[in-house]
């Protein structure tokens, strides 16, 4: 006579197993570069203040840094509630120029605005519109338009993304509140 595992040890080892899955899965959905559909990136606030401090000159970098830094050390803005998490300031840097801006995102779809002060850019996807992925259809005012393509740091509400624009440009874009406080783009 063979007995069955009792009901308490068949959901230990199915809690088990899940847990497992959901190890594997996170140590595998993660990357820096957007277009590899990631379902999030790893980046830490060292990461970001370099994205952002890139374009200045060299001599005034660890200055830049080390500023950003201190503004994420010591943020100013107060906790947002939850409803405010799925909206914040945007950046995307393109060629010469920094466009700044906000976006707004829901499960299904996003959209965002910005401009350099000359021309505005408009982004957006939407699945109940046919969108399949989330990739962003840009449009600005001056005839250009491409893609943008962004994925959400572990933390869910910043990250990072990329532009491609009609005629060969390519952007970076960074999102959030929290890496972007401290810059033009936080308004």
């Amino acid at each position: 006579m063979t007995l069955a595992n009792p009901p308490e040890i068949q959901m230990k080892t199915i809690t088990r197993l899940v847990a497992l899955c959901g190890a594997l899965t996170a140590g595998c959905a993660y990357g820096t570069d957007p277009a590899d559909r990631w379902l999030f990136t790893r980046m830490s606030d060292l990461d970001y203040a370099r994205m952002i401090c890139e374009r200045v000159d060299i001599q005034d970098d660890a200055t830049c840094v080390n500023r950003m830094l201190d503004v994420y050390a010591n943020p100013a803005e107060a906790e947002f509630p939850p409803e405010q998490s799925t909206s914040g300031p945007f950046l995307i840097m393109l060629g010469a120029d920094n466009y700044y801006g906000w976006y707004r995102s829901h499960p299904f779809a996003a959209d965002f605005r910005v401009t350099n002060g000359r021309t505005i850019c408009r982004g957006g996807y939407n699945a109940f519109m046919g969108a399949t992925d989330a990739v962003f259809a840009v449009q600005c005012d001056d005839g250009r338009h491409g893609t943008a393509t962004t994925v959400r740091d572990t933390s869910g509400r910043n990250g990072v993304g990329t532009l491609t624009m009609s005629d060969g440009s390519v952007g970076r874009i960074i999102f959030g509140r929290d890496v972007l406080q401290g810059t033009p783009a936080a308004g």
